[in-house]
């Protein structure tokens, strides 16, 4: 059950739509939100600033990092008073909290006091994203101690679910989460299993049906041949999937950080919400 979420804002559309989610389980579980909004040290000691206050005569450079850091400080007060006041409208209290640090360490950290984590697919600065390895969204998914849910650009109300099952620790592990937070809720839970091996998907197929029982849910599964990462996001478009839950990493988490991996795929284009089990 989810009791508490972490919400990191940046003040962007992507962010705004994360916080709809938060908002939504909020009040389907009762649970308390909290709004965390980081001042990136990185931004206080890269090249940037230094050029900046370089080309403007700025003599030293050190002199002036308290006043840049009061800037993002104020910013990010602004943006967390706007997260807080979005949630009163929906009458919910929530807290808000600024620290400073990298952002995906300092998400993670604050992770370990929640029950899940809602972050954003992208952020405010979404437009410049090359797409590769190593965005803010895919390092917390990584280093994060709890269940972090994937936002996409647009919100939707849950109503299908799908797992993306492999028949991994992790993958288990997402079926499980996917039976626990829906069973009593108006869902309609499906899997998918990705492999051309008819032997393998019997046998997937028996596992998911044998576990899902034991919830007294209805469950339907299909079994796919291809790229398992385009296969799984082309059946939940077709199959009308409102959140796809699947492990944060498969079999060979190695396999994942070198080439990128089914997940880090659905990450980037996934139009849906993923919650991904840690």
């Amino acid at each position: 059950m989810i009791k508490s979420v972490l919400i990191p804002t940046d003040g962007s559309a992507y962010s705004n739509v994360a916080l709809e989610y938060g908002v939504h389980l909020a009040e389907r579980f009762g649970a308390k939100i909290t709004g965390l909004h980081v001042v990136d040290d990185r931004d206080l000691e890269g090249p940037l600033l230094t050029d900046i206050a370089g080309s403007l005569g700025f003599t030293p450079y050190q002199n002036y990092l308290p006043k840049f850091r009061k800037i993002l400080e104020d910013r990010g007060d602004l943006i967390l008073e706007a997260f807080r006041r979005s949630c009163e409208e929906r009458s919910i209290r929530a807290k808000v909290k600024r620290v400073s640090g990298t952002v995906p360490g300092a998400i993670s950290e604050e992770a370990k006091k929640v029950d899940l984590v809602i972050i954003a697919q992208r952020g405010e600065h979404e437009r410049w994203a090359s797409g590769l390895l190593g965005s803010t969204t895919e390092s917390v998914v990584r280093r994060s101690p709890r269940p972090v849910l994937v936002t996409p650009a647009a919100f939707r109300e849950l109503g299908n679910v799908l797992v993306a099952y492999d028949g991994s620790f992790a993958s288990n592990q997402a079926l499980k989460t996917a039976c626990e937070l829906f069973t009593y809720a108006d869902t309609m839970l499906k899997c998918v299993v990705v492999t051309g091996n008819e032997k393998k998907c019997e046998a997937l197929t028996e596992e998911i049906e044998t576990f899902v029982s034991a919830y007294q849910m209805d469950v339907q599964i299909e079994c796919l041949e291809g790229e398992a990462a385009k296969e799984i996001l082309l059946f939940a478009e077709k199959a009308g999937i409102d959140l796809i839950v699947m492990g944060a990493f498969g079999h060979s988490r190695i396999h994942d950080w070198i080439l990128g991996g089914t997940t880090a795929y659905v990450i980037r284009n996934s139009p849906f919400p993923v919650l991904l089990n840690r």
